[in-house]
């Protein structure tokens, strides 16, 4: 790499790192370190939740999965982001907001009762640091390739940088930071697609070139894939699992989402906050989705490329020294800004839903609490890297199929508490474990996550429906 990239990536650590520090001393709550002291703005949310979803995983996983697949990647934005924002902008994340609660097992507690809570709160957590892994690895795939590093080295790195200041700040540092990431983010996104563009003769020349490479290309305009021309994405998964469970799931009932919102200063700052997060996320594949379709003319020896790997080596050969590092950096803001939302939530689930209730006393220091939390979080994060490498087609495969794992469950849970009265507690018990052992099942059948996260929400569904009316005033136990 050149000294001059290095420079733009050193500086642009240091100063994030310092305005976490800053923040870090000035937080001195709980209130602080978990909703940022209910002081943010919509605007600030906006982008905090833009670039905290798009992260590495996009910009790695979903170049690659566009390289792969064509322009359906987009639809994880389309139609797995700006509905759903749309709805919990105006029916669930002002309810949230309301009921003064910190996290979503703490809303369904309320509901369900504290044995739903305690459960909810302990998957939370086991899957916010499986989550964390599939970051790290993105960090390993783009400077293996960039500065030659050992992949335990770059994953050491960044989980130091970002420990550093989520630990110290709590919400505000993230959100705070998440502002200035989410313009180096885009800034660095629309560079590349547009010089990759300018290199393949505009739209209309990608669109010529892809018209001209036959049947092997055929279906990467195609925005919902024929069934059986692709298994990687069948348009039923796409609809089914992505637009009816893994989207409404996501930004109903995701805590690194929801999260957010709670931090809001006011109810209609906490609901502008997702509507103005919808608008930026349509624009989010021209940066994310158009580099993988401009990969496929731009990089020779494409046939047995990783896919993972395209996006790091678009940077290589299209950009000139000094723009290099703006992408390097805007990739670094994608992956802290993921990190550090994930590590924060899962803080924020311990502290409030498990440790204060189990273990806490009048002695207790909720703060404290919390930054241990976040520091075992990131550090169980490293230690389940190695799991990303059982999936064969790379790291999206692996975020999407972990959140499908229990999103299907999850959000029936979350639409039964608010939309129907005889929804019991037993039905929940029996809903949230019943749903997950169905989408284990599936998923050691090797069905597709977008088919495991449809049916466990289907079965999640009858399991509610049936356990309610059959034991509709049963208290779970304490």
């Amino acid at each position: 790499m050149h000294s001059l990239d290095v420079t733009v990536i050193v500086v642009y650590l240091l100063a994030t790192l310092a305005l976490g520090i800053y923040l870090a001393i000035r937080t001195k709550t709980a209130e602080d370190f978990f909703l940022a002291g209910k002081r943010l703005p919509f605007w600030a949310i906006g982008m905090s939740l833009v670039v905290s979803d798009i992260g590495a995983i996009e910009m790695i996983g979903g170049t690659g999965g566009a390289f792969r697949h064509g322009i359906t990647q987009a639809n994880y934005e389309w139609i797995g982001c700006i509905p759903a924002m749309i709805i919990g902008g105006l029916l669930f994340i002002p309810l949230y907001w309301r009921t003064g609660i910190y996290s979503v097992p703490e809303f369904l507690g309320t509901r369900f009762g504290p044995v739903v809570r305690t459960l909810l709160a302990i998957v939370w957590c086991v899957f916010l640091a499986a989550l964390l892994s599939t970051f790290f690895e993105a960090s390993a795939k783009m400077f293996e390739d960039v500065l030659g590093w050992d992949r335990w080295v770059t994953i050491s790195v960044v989980a130091v940088l970002v420990g550093v200041y989520t630990a110290g700040g709590g919400l505000g540092a993230v959100v705070v930071t998440d502002v200035i990431q989410c313009v180096v983010l885009f800034t660095g996104g629309m560079i590349l697609a547009f010089v990759g563009l300018a290199e393949v003769g505009g739209i209309d020349g990608l669109m010529a070139k892809i018209d001209a490479s036959g049947p092997d290309l055929a279906h990467h305009l195609d925005l919902l894939i024929p069934v059986g021309a692709d298994t990687d994405f069948p348009w039923t998964g796409v609809l089914l699992g992505l637009g009816l469970v893994l989207s409404p799931a996501y930004w109903l009932g995701n805590q690194a989402i929801v999260q957010r919102t709670l931090g809001a200063k006011s109810e209609w700052d906490a609901k502008a906050s997702m509507l103005f997060g919808a608008f930026l996320k349509t624009i989010v594949p021209i940066a994310f989705v158009l580099p993988g379709l401009l990969g496929l003319f731009l990089i020779s020896d494409v046939v047995d490329l990783d896919p993972d790997k395209v996006y790091p080596q678009l940077i290589e050969k299209l950009l000139p020294v000094g723009v290099r590092g703006i992408l390097y950096a805007a990739f670094l803001a994608a992956l802290m800004s993921s990190v550090d939302s994930y590590a924060n939530s899962a803080a924020t689930i311990f502290t409030r839903d498990i440790y204060l209730r189990f273990f806490g006393n009048e002695k207790t220091n909720p703060l404290l609490v919390g930054r241990v939390t976040c520091i075992v979080t990131i550090l169980l994060g490293v230690a389940l890297v190695p799991l990303v490498d059982n999936f064969e087609k790379g790291i999206f495969e692996a975020f999407q199929s972990y959140l499908a794992f229990f999103q299907g469950p999850t959000l029936v849970l979350l639409l039964a508490g608010v939309l129907w009265r005889r929804a019991s507690a037993v039905g929940a018990l029996t809903t949230l474990l019943g749903g997950i052992a169905v989408s284990a099942t599936l998923t050691s059948l090797k069905v597709h996550f977008l088919h495991v996260a449809f049916w466990s929400f289907a079965a999640s569904v009858v399991l509610m429906v049936s356990a309610s009316l059959l034991r509709p005033d049963v208290e779970v136990a304490k």
